[in-house]
């Protein structure tokens, strides 16, 4: 392979990696430069140059995510506008989707064990609202010391409804309950977790999800579960909290 090869291929491979939808498994190209950029340090080196000049960095690599990459925030491939997902109407909105967010990820990956082995789990926006209220509360107690300026957070989060509806029965854009579905809702848009259908929806309006290893591998290089303990203030549990990962996929 020539250096003109490796760079045409480094290309096609961060095209291919940028594509959630794209799978190795099921792309015969995408395949073959997977196994090159695991097998020739040419090719690898070359990527990697690449991807560091778009302020982009490889999570995970393997067959069935395929690569999976970040951007750094003054990457010009960074996501600079989430208004098509969330409703950030001040700082009070942006702080509850941020707890919503860290929710999600901590009812997925709640310990270290569970960012380090794969396997999937049901989420619903009714789940991550329950987490967040259940520490919320322990917060309220004075149970969990929070440091800086993270009580506020917690206490806009505790002064939104949890579930109010509008005059049709559908929920409101502000309860917290819809805030976590737009999160869920902004991460399977960017393929971090998938619709699951063999479970019942918990309301018309929502729906059950199921996390992706892509989805880990984010978790994981955001700091895992101590992402969430830094937020709640309190120790990760040795357990997930009740439904947790499906028998027959716990590793």
């Amino acid at each position: 392979m020539t250096v003109r090869d490796d760079a045409r291929d480094a290309g096609l491979l961060l095209r291919y990696g940028l594509d959630h939808t794209l799978s190795p498994a099921r792309h015969d190209t995408y395949s073959r430069l997977l196994d090159r950029y695991q097998a020739d340090p040419d090719l690898r080196s070359c990527f990697d140059e690449t991807a560091a000049a778009l302020g982009v960095r490889v999570l995970a690599a393997d067959r069935i995510a395929g690569l999976v990459l970040t951007a750094e925030p003054d990457s010009p491939l960074a996501v600079a506008d989430t208004q098509r997902w969330l409703r950030i109407g001040g700082t009070a909105d942006r702080m509850i989707y941020g707890l919503a967010l860290g929710g999600v990820a901590a009812w997925c990956y709640p310990n270290a064990r569970a960012v380090r082995e794969p396997g999937t789990r049901r989420v619903t926006a009714i789940d991550a609202d329950r987490l967040i209220r259940e520490h919320g509360a322990s917060i309220a107690a004075r149970e969990t010391e929070l440091e800086g300026g993270l009580g506020q957070a917690w206490q806009e989060y505790a002064q939104r409804k949890q579930a109010e509806e509008t005059p049709n029965g559908n929920l409101k854009r502000h309860c917290t309950v819809k805030m976590c579905e737009d999160v869920l809702v902004m991460l399977a848009d960017f393929g971090l977790i998938v619709t699951d259908r063999t479970a019942p929806p918990p309301r018309p309006e929502l729906r059950v999800w199921r996390s992706t290893d892509r989805f880990r591998a984010h978790v994981a290089a955001g700091g895992g579960p101590l992402v969430w303990q830094t937020i709640t203030g309190s120790p990760s549990h040795d357990q997930p909290p009740a439904g947790g990962l499906d028998d027959e996929e716990q590793a």
